[in-house]
Formats: structure tokens, sequence, C-alpha cells
């Protein structure tokens, strides 16, 4: 089945819920790895049969591109190849479509690659960044989230040569333990929020390091 990009607005929903749990249990979040999982057990209800707001087209177990192996479309860290046909590129979370993907072979058919796997079609990519220090999103900060932006902009351009890919959509999420944030990420986010192939989702634990908060 293809994925159904009107997906996009329930799976920004669901971040915004975890932002919203955040808030409330600011103990909730100490690592990256703890917003990777909770963004993770979030997107798999969403892919249930039962649930709702479920348009992607994608269900938990699909038939893959061997018909007599399941897949599911949710997957962490899946290797992708950079422009030098090396492994470096890795997702946080990708969402992919099982009917394109194989565990036993290349999409050619022939030997499979050294990641042992591969998938073309189409797919929704995740890419995490926590912000866990006091000073939240300082300038050098600033230049990674810019780093990443670059990163999935250059490897979306390369899509079908490289990975069989019809269509990318990139989810940028941005957590940030304070709510500091330096002037150029503020200007950046106002003009960049969100593209065509892409969005961004800035998230906050409001955590005050006040002795005596409001």
């Amino acid at each position: 089945m293809t994925l159904n990009y009107d997906v996009i607005q329930a799976i920004e929903r669901a971040i915004k819920s975890i932002e919203r749990e955040y808030q409330h249990c600011q103990g909730l979040i100490l690592t990256e790895h703890d917003l990777k999982s909770l963004i993770y057990v979030r997107l798999r209800g969403l892919l249930q049969r039962w649930h709702p707001e479920n348009n992607s087209g994608l269900y938990w177990h699909m038939r893959s591109q061997d018909h007599h192996i399941l897949a599911s479309p949710l997957h962490l860290e899946a290797p992708w190849y950079d422009e030098n046909g090396k492994l470096t590129i890795r997702p946080d979370i990708t969402i992919l479509e099982p009917e394109h993907l194989s565990i036993l072979h290349a999409y050619d058919g022939l030997s499979i690659p050294s990641k042992q796997f591969e998938f073309g079609g189409n797919a929704i990519i995740l890419e995490l960044k926590f912000v866990r220090n006091k000073g939240g999103i300082t300038p050098h900060t600033f230049e990674r989230i810019k780093a990443d932006f670059h990163k999935i902009k250059s490897l979306r351009e390369r899509r079908s040569d490289v990975h069989l890919l019809n269509t990318l959509y990139c989810f940028f999420v941005i957590f940030n333990k304070t709510d500091n944030r330096c002037p150029e990420f503020n200007q950046f986010l106002n003009h960049n929020a969100r593209g065509e192939w892409y969005q961004y989702i800035y998230g906050t634990g409001r955590v005050s390091f006040d002795p005596h908060p409001l």
C-alpha cells in the first residue's frame, strides 16, 4: 500500500502531545533516547488498524517485497547511503512502505546489500534533537541543527538515484529542556518552520533553574 502523506498532521499532533506531557512531568525526558522512545511508542499506536487517525495507508504488520515475510513500517536508525555510498546517514526514525522492503535481497533481486535490507517507495523520516543543557539552544547548538537540515536536504536530492525512493518527507523535531533559545535559532525557525518536503516541530519542557519559580 502507498504511504498517504495526509498522516503528517496526525504525526504532528502525536509529537505535540509528548510536549504537553513533558511540561506536566519535567523529568519525563532525560536523554535523546527517551524522546525517541516516546515518539516511537506514539507512532506505533498510530499505525494500528483501529486508530481513528491512521489515514497513512500503512499498518503495523504488512507484507514485504517477499510475500511470505511480514514487516513493520516503523524503524529506528535505519542506515542510508551518503554521497560516497557509505552507510553514514541514520535518521532517528523512518516510516517506510513494507511492500517495497526486502530483508532477503537487494531491491532489484540481486544479493542483499551490506546493511542486510533494502527499501524503496515513499518514506517519512524524523530527525530528533534533545537539548538538555541549562543554556538551551546556543549558537553552537544551532549550527548542529542547521547541519542536520543540510544533511537531509542532500539525502532527499539524491533519493531517486541512491535510495530508490519516490518521495521523502522529514520532521525535524527539536525538544528543549528549558525554553532558552538564541536569536539566530528563533530567526531561522521563523523563516524555515515548514517547507514542501519538511517541517520543524519545537517542543519545550519549560524547566526553570530559578530557585523560586513563579
